[in-house]
């Protein structure tokens, strides 16, 4: 009796035993079935991402000045990879052990998903590692596209840069789109239109044996290459320009009138964007980052400035435009201009007065006296409505990113410096000077402007041949003689501010600025248009710290100039 108890306790314990295999058994094959089959594929399947080559970037000629160079990669999956041949492979990469295993360790978008090790191999450590491969298992070899600037500095600030992106910014994009090591527009028109120049990336499907060695490929996707753009800058004339800002900081827009397209936008300092996506060159990149003279910024879009005595365009059309003056009002410039009685000297930079002095002759000779009383009788509202009339305080229309600027008023300065307004602003404001600041830019755009006779076509960068838009801005036509009679007679006149801007052969009008910006010297300014009878381009020079528009900026316009009419004579393609 007590034998078949016993022997019904195993029965049932082998029964039992059974059952939980049995259900280990359903758990596994049926419940985590699907999960175990995706593991093994895992395992037996590797995903190779190709990145798309970005659209090459051409200048007006069709001269790239972004475009690709291949270039060998070294990737490593970390999971085939036997960490026991680092050593080995360290001196072949020409990095350290510790490096190799911080790369390996480091943070994935999926498992399986390769690293990488080295960008822009030799040819003779790509051959090395490819000849120890079936050693070196998870370590490959690919050639993918790098970013080239052939022109260097040349429309740097235009053309911008690329870089790779962050760990937060793989984490908030679309993974189908980016990959863990893509590479993304940082500023200028690489950011700008990076979605259309970095095309669709491909990949291919590899099966691997045990060892994570390729055994066969399964299936591919080709890349789709991203769109080419052409800008409108002219970089064979901007190269030629470029060099006339050699060691000073400021800026030399050139636009093309009919069409509305920037022919040149120099920015000093200026940087390589090269540096930005060759490895070896971190110093340098570094240098560039940290550099005090900041040559990342964009002088001509981005920096502001008083615009000094440039400004008197704006005041002369908004005193011919109100009634407040005529082309034939005198006012007399002793050297100096008070308020009242009491009131401090406000002064002309001459310092032995102009005498009695009409329109034409206060633009001609930059009288700041003349201008003051323009300034006094027009008001600061006034003045501030013209102003923004032009698209100062306001970006420029580019499709590009640029700076506001100031536009004071009694409102501004209330908010912003939490004082109230005085006379004395009002005319520091009208021979731009005071709490106005502009940019580089934003004086092109009103060059243009009167140039064209109150007719403002919106600038571009993304060169397009059509006839461009534009936008009347109800000035009167009396108002543009006047005014480009008296830029005329800056530049051609023995006694204009400009004269050293003088061509001889063909008409300039431009208008000179010497902008006091303490501590430091004085600010050079001159904005100009060419030739005066039909005017094709219009110039702006600002040199930072230039001492003076008449001397400096002028110097600079007619070398523009001439390098203008040795490219084009008189005719913008």
């Amino acid at each position: 009796m007590k034998s078949t108890t016993r022997f019904n306790f195993l029965l049932y314990g082998m029964y039992l035993c059974l059952l939980i295999v049995s259900a280990g058994l359903f758990r596994t094959q049926v419940i985590n079935g699907s999960d175990y089959r995706e593991a093994s594929e895992r395992n037996r399947i590797r995903l190779i991402r190709r990145e798309a080559p970005r659209g090459n970037i051409y200048d007006r000629n069709g001269l790239p000045v972004a475009t690709n160079r291949p270039a060998l990669y070294a990737y490593i999956i970390p999971e085939d990879f036997d960490p026991k041949d680092i050593p080995e492979l360290s001196p072949l990469l020409g990095l350290t052990e510790w490096d190799i295993r911080q790369r390996i360790s480091k943070a994935r978008g999926a498992s399986f998903t390769p690293v990488l090790l080295k960008s822009d191999l030799s040819l003779d450590t790509a051959m090395q590692i490819e000849e120890k491969r079936p050693k070196f298992s998870g370590v490959f070899i690919q050639v993918k596209a790098i970013r080239f600037y052939p022109q260097h500095e040349t429309a740097a600030h235009v053309v911008g840069y690329i870089g790779k992106m962050t760990k937060e910014e793989y984490e908030k994009l679309d993974h189908s789109v980016y990959g863990y090591d893509s590479w993304i527009g940082r500023s200028g028109i690489e950011r700008l239109y990076d979605q259309m120049l970095r095309g669709e990336d491909g990949g291919v499907q590899l099966e691997v044996n045990a060892r994570g060695v390729p055994i066969n490929v399964l299936s591919e996707k080709d890349v789709t290459v991203g769109h080419d753009l052409y800008i409108s800058i002219d970089a064979n004339f901007e190269s030629k320009v470029r060099p006339l800002l050699a060691g000073q900081k400021g800026a030399i827009l050139v636009g093309d009138i009919k069409t509305g397209g920037l022919l040149t936008a120099i920015s000093t300092p200026g940087f390589d964007p090269n540096v930005f996506v060759t490895p070896e060159q971190k110093k340098e990149r570094l240098d560039v980052i940290g550099s005090k003279e900041k040559p990342l910024l964009n002088r001509g879009f981005n920096g502001l400035y008083p615009p000094g005595s440039v400004f008197k365009l704006l005041t002369a059309i908004a005193g011919l435009e109100t009634g407040v003056i005529t082309p034939h009002t005198t006012f007399t410039c002793r050297g100096f201009f008070k308020l009242n009685r009491k009131s401090r000297p406000y002064k002309c930079w001459y310092k032995g007065g102009h005498g009695r002095v009409d329109f034409y002759r206060a633009l001609e000779r930059s009288c700041n006296v003349y201008f003051y009383n323009v300034g006094r009788l027009l008001g600061e509202k006034r003045l501030a409505e013209y102003a923004r009339k032009f698209g100062f305080g306001s970006p420029v229309d580019l499709s590009f990113p640029n700076v506001s600027g100031v536009v004071p008023d009694q409102e501004w300065k209330k908010k912003a410096v939490h004082d109230q307004w005085y006379t004395g602003d009002t005319i520091s404001f009208a021979i731009g000077q005071g709490y106005l600041l502009v940019s580089p830019l934003q004086i092109l755009q009103m060059v243009t402007t009167i140039a064209t006779d109150g007719r403002v076509s919106k600038p571009l960068l993304i060169f397009d041949k059509n006839e461009p838009s534009k936008t009347e801005l109800g000035i009167h036509p009396e108002t543009f003689k006047a005014l480009k009679q008296g830029m005329l007679q800056v530049v051609q006149s023995d006694y204009g501010t400009g004269q050293l801007a003088r061509v001889d052969f063909e008409k300039l009008a431009g208008k000179t600025g010497t902008a006091q910006a303490p501590p430091g010297l004085p600010h050079a300014w001159m904005g100009a248009f060419f030739p005066y009878e039909d005017p094709k381009i219009a110039i702006v020079v600002f040199v930072e710290r230039g001492k003076s528009g008449g001397i400096a900026a002028a110097n600079m316009v007619k070398e523009v100039v001439r390098i203008w009419n040795e490219a084009y004579g008189t005719a913008v393609i």
